[in-house]
């Protein structure tokens, strides 16, 4: 009698007998469970005290199912060194890993593996980054790649960088507008976070936000709904979020009909 065990009890198999043979086929549909799983065959008739045996050790091929980045420190301020740290999880043979930016492959560190599931091992890469403010934003991509499979997964992050209020040069520091007219004042600054609030001030005086006044300030945005000459002068618009503040001038010149 010939027969399949795995993890026992006897599994069912097919026999087939000849006039000086007995052999046993099995046919399972493996999945990852069952790499390095061992299956045993096992004869025995009345002649044999101890049943003889051989037993085989599966290989099954898989790939990584995912992968994720993490980033060191989690806070990233322009002038400080950070580490992405991509980690795929367990494959068969080991997943190449590989960072990519903008199209561009780039050169990882520390690349690792451990031991994982089902046998298979889990992998490591990591990228150092020199950060910059203009990387806010910027998306890096880490590929995850059983080779023999040829199967990838991939994983991206959006790198957000903090940094504080920075305002975009205007046209001109100097504006001009008639008495009697209206004028506005338009500014922009960018930061992360985006958070960012604004004051206005002239001659140390801070100019309203709110209300009907004839001078008010509405964010980055200074309104003057009827110049006079007394208007002329510099303003002052400061831009505060959690990272720091940012001002700049703006002078205002008033000339008459």
């Amino acid at each position: 009698m010939v027969n399949f065990v795995h993890r026992r009890p006897a599994i069912k198999s097919i026999s087939k007998t000849t006039d000086q043979s007995v052999s046993a086929e099995l046919s399972i549909v493996a999945n990852v469970t069952d790499n390095q799983a061992q299956y045993r065959c096992e004869a025995h008739n009345s002649a044999t005290e101890i049943p003889l045996f051989e037993t085989k050790v599966l290989t099954v091929h898989f790939a990584p199912e995912t992968a994720k980045i993490r980033i060191e420190p989690t806070e990233l301020r322009p002038g400080i060194e950070a580490t992405l740290i991509c980690d795929s999880s367990s494959s068969n043979p080991p997943a190449k890993l590989a960072w990519r930016h903008e199209g561009t492959i780039l050169e990882g560190t520390n690349n690792s593996s451990k031991a994982g599931l089902w046998g298979g091992t889990v992998s490591s890469l990591e990228l150092k980054l020199n950060i910059t403010q203009d990387m806010d934003g910027h998306v890096y991509i880490c590929q995850s790649t059983n080779e023999m499979l040829q199967r990838s997964i991939n994983v991206a992050v959006n790198l957000p960088v903090l940094y504080e209020p920075q305002f975009s040069p205007p046209a001109e520091t100097t504006v001009s507008g008639v008495a009697g007219e209206p004028l506005a004042v338009a500014l922009v600054a960018t930061g992360n976070p985006s958070a960012i609030a604004y004051t206005w001030t002239k001659d140390g005086q801070r100019i309203a936000s709110s209300g009907v006044p004839r001078i008010v300030s509405e964010g980055p945005i200074l309104n003057i709904t009827k110049l006079k000459r007394s208007d002329a002068g510099v303003y002052t618009c400061e831009a505060i979020n959690s990272q720091g503040s940012a001002m700049i001038n703006i002078t205002v010149q008033v000339k008459c009909k």
